[in-house]
């Protein structure tokens, strides 16, 4: 068990963030009989899953769903609304897909110090999504 100032120390956060986060329900928190709170390796490892879902830049609402579903049987709603995701996520590749190919005779005229400056505005998950595509694009 951790105290929020050792917690802030571990994941090298401000007590003020693990406060907040606390307060918004992200965070699992046991008070003392002397109302010290305190946090266990879950918390840790939640801290971790939100500073990866902060990167995708989601909003706080959906790290909160998300981190619940983490680690938990989910119920019959939360599977429609998991099922849901999975078929909003589905259209959005879809899209993303034909964007590619509609790029595609663009992407392939670049020279490659123009590629280096495409790839340089895209996240790291872009670039492997870009890259998974022209792959998949070459081969049809």
């Amino acid at each position: 068990m951790y105290r929020i100032g050792e917690l802030a120390s571990l994941v090298n956060v401000s007590k003020r963030t693990i406060d907040y986060y606390t307060q918004l329900g992200l965070l699992d928190v046991t008070r003392s009989e002397s109302n010290y709170r305190y946090y266990t390796e879950k918390t840790i490892e939640q801290l971790k899953l939100i500073e990866q879902y902060k990167k995708q830049h989601l909003p706080l609402e959906e790290i909160k769903e998300r981190i619940r579903f983490v680690g938990n049987e989910p119920d019959s709603f939360q599977i429609e609304k998991i099922l849901e995701k999975v078929h909003q996520l589905s259209a959005e590749m879809k899209n993303l897909e034909s964007d590619i190919l509609k790029l595609r005779p663009y992407l392939e005229g670049l020279n490659e110090e123009q590629v280096k400056m495409a790839m340089k505005h895209l996240s790291n998950q872009g670039m492997a999504f870009v890259q998974v595509l022209m792959i998949l694009l070459g081969s049809m």
